[in-house]
């Protein structure tokens, strides 16, 4: 006995609805994957800039430092060459004192008497 083109159309109706599920399924989860991927991606991405970040403010707060080494060094270097001036010419380092202090004086009050 024939089947007849009623149930074959049916049938392949069911069957086509069944593709479209298992494409439906199939597609859902590929984006799944992919949005897991790009997620990974991005997350690695981030992890990286960060740590670039971090590597580079690291980085420019070992050179300040260096630099505010370099800078405490040679001030106390200076400051104690001015010791070591003053200590050797005190006379003269309280004359230059007077007469510094003496111009400075005269500046500021504008010659007036």
């Amino acid at each position: 006995m024939a089947q007849s083109p009623q149930h074959d159309t049916n049938a392949e109706l069911e069957a086509v609805k069944a593709d479209l599920a298992q494409l439906r399924g199939d597609m859902t989860d590929l984006l799944k994957a992919v949005r897991e991927q790009n997620e990974q991606r991005f997350q690695d991405k981030a992890h990286q800039a960060r740590d670039g970040v971090k590597a580079a403010f690291d980085e420019g707060v070992d050179t300040l430092n260096r630099g505010y080494e370099q800078v405490r060094t040679q001030s106390r270097e200076r400051v104690d060459d001015a010791e070591q001036v003053l200590s050797n010419h005190p006379l003269t380092s309280v004359m230059a004192a007077f007469g510094i202090g003496f111009v400075v004086a005269k500046v500021l009050n504008g010659g007036r008497h």
